[in-house]
């Protein structure tokens, strides 16, 4: 684990914003997949910053857990914050959802209705109905897998036996040791 430091930050999302302005002022799919490597970066300096931030307070939350101490609603915060903020915060600033949804309904309404009219003059449509769809399936699951993140995390600390604690302590130790930049 990593120090944050805040120029190395800064440095990588002034990069971002000015790489981003131009990939979307030039139209560049080239420059869009820098936009995409340096957004991964970001996060990577986010999570190390993350980490760094809350590591004494997990280190607390994962000896109390290896010691089968009860777990304070301070330390319950801490290790909702180091596992899954990032989740609940894409939900709560998440807003096309529904829009993603409902245009999900709309493609399926379209290709039923094309599916008995294929041929050679309007294969294409239905091709290009496919490659939305398959744009925008991903953005549900994500969204969904964040959904399903959350609410295993709060039905796991509900009760935590002993072999649970062992494996959040652990999942917690791994977490907090890992430098992904």
């Amino acid at each position: 684990m990593s120090t944050f430091n805040a120029a190395t930050f800064k440095s990588a999302l002034d990069t971002l914003r000015q790489t981003a302005e131009g990939a979307l002022r030039d139209r560049s799919t080239d420059e869009m997949e820098m936009v995409e490597r340096q957004i991964s970066r970001l996060d990577a300096l986010a999570r190390e910053a993350q980490q760094s931030m809350w590591a004494v307070e997990v280190r607390t939350a994962i000896r109390r857990l290896e010691n089968n101490e009860t777990l304070s609603e301070a330390d319950l915060d801490v290790v909702r914050t180091f596992l899954i903020s990032d989740a609940e915060q894409y939900l709560a600033l998440e807003n096309n959802f529904d829009e993603w949804v409902s245009e999900l309904h709309r493609l399926i309404a379209e290709i039923s209705q094309r599916c008995g009219q294929v041929d050679r003059h309007n294969i294409a449509e239905l091709r290009g109905v496919l490659k939305d769809m398959s744009r925008l399936a991903p953005d549900i699951r994500n969204h969904l897998d964040e959904e399903r993140r959350v609410l295993v995390f709060h039905n796991a600390v509900r009760s935590l036996d002993s072999a649970a604690r062992k494996s959040l302590a652990r999942l917690l130790r791994d977490q907090l040791e890992t430098t992904t930049v």
